[in-house]
């Protein structure tokens, strides 16, 4: 012990610092709390604006595909389907999961730059209790809507991990699948909604 506190000290002052703050990442890292926040901060950092599917590769839904069940923030019982002719942003996601977690003030900033635009509609859906997703948006300060999925999603919308997030053109085509966080309020990507959401 004594070898290791002596070539501790002999150590430059930079080399102690980077050795005190490896350490107090790695108690960070173990503390449930700051360990998410760890998280959130670091995939805010490699968030990477979205891709558009390419017009080859883009799957066409059919009106059963929107059948899906949901709760809007006031109780009342909605279907995806309700939106048919709309763009839809649909992002899956849910308040333990750092990357959803991290990449929600983007998609707050792409709410407010689109809430004006009725053809646009967000769909923030997770199968979480009401009151945690209160809870969550009220500490956060999140204003845009979310909704509480009342059943399984349909087939298109069935995903292995989240978040995954989809636009949806008023035709019914996904032009847009995105798993992870994501920068959502660049400027290419407001245009896309706004472009589609002007579609007959």
């Amino acid at each position: 012990m004594k070898k290791f506190i002596d070539k501790w000290k002999s150590k430059k002052v930079i080399d102690k610092i980077g050795d005190v703050l490896f350490i107090a990442f790695v108690i960070a890292m173990i503390i449930p709390s700051s360990r998410m926040a760890i998280t959130v901060a670091v995939k805010r950092v490699f968030a990477f604006a979205p891709r558009e599917i390419s017009r080859e590769e883009r799957v066409s839904l059919i009106p059963d595909d929107f059948d899906w069940p949901m709760e809007d923030e006031m109780g009342n019982i909605l279907n995806l389907g309700d939106f048919l002719g709309k763009t839809l942003f649909i992002n899956e996601w849910a308040t333990w999961c750092p990357p959803c977690v991290a990449e929600m003030p983007s998609i707050q900033k792409l709410y407010d730059a689109l809430k004006d635009n009725d053809s646009v509609k967000f769909i923030i859906v997770t199968n979480e209790a009401r009151h945690v997703v209160e809870e969550f948006m009220d500490r956060e300060g999140y204003t845009f809507p979310y909704m509480i999925a009342r059943s399984n999603p349909p087939g298109p919308f069935a995903v292995r991990s989240i978040p995954t997030t989809f636009l949806v053109a008023p035709s019914g085509e996904i032009v847009l699948k995105e798993t992870g966080s994501k920068k959502w309020h660049g400027a290419e990507t407001v245009e896309l909604i706004s472009n589609l959401s002007r579609q007959p």
